[in-house]
């Protein structure tokens, strides 16, 4: 588990053991035996872990009105919070639009 995780008790980030518990990875530091819950991403709006990443377009007018595509990321989207976003997304087979703000990453809900 090397570079996965540090101990947040001594800081080691080589003697790291991890074990599934309930979807979850339970890490155990064998230099100072602190133990925690790793976690994996959740969603801000609802708490859930069915996230789904994306590709959305990141953008900037360069020239005035010209809005030009400057690079692309991917954009996690919650199945339940973001579902609108992501069904029209995979069933047109296109990127989240570039103004769309992921639910899952604000919680409060806002697409501009």
């Amino acid at each position: 588990m090397a570079g996965v995780a540090d101990c947040p008790s001594c800081g080691e980030s080589e003697e790291l053991r991890g074990e599934p518990v309930e979807g979850d990875i339970k890490v155990t530091c064998l230099r100072c035996g602190a133990r925690w819950m790793r976690g994996g991403p959740r969603c801000a709006g609802c708490g859930g872990t069915d996230i789904v990443h994306r590709p959305q377009a990141m953008t900037r007018y360069s020239r005035g009105t010209q809005l030009s595509i400057i690079g692309w990321r991917e954009l996690p989207l919650c199945r339940v919070c973001d579902a609108e976003a992501l069904q029209t997304s995979i069933a047109e087979n296109v990127p989240v639009p570039s103004d769309y703000v992921a639910l899952c990453l604000n919680g409060g809900g806002m697409s501009r």
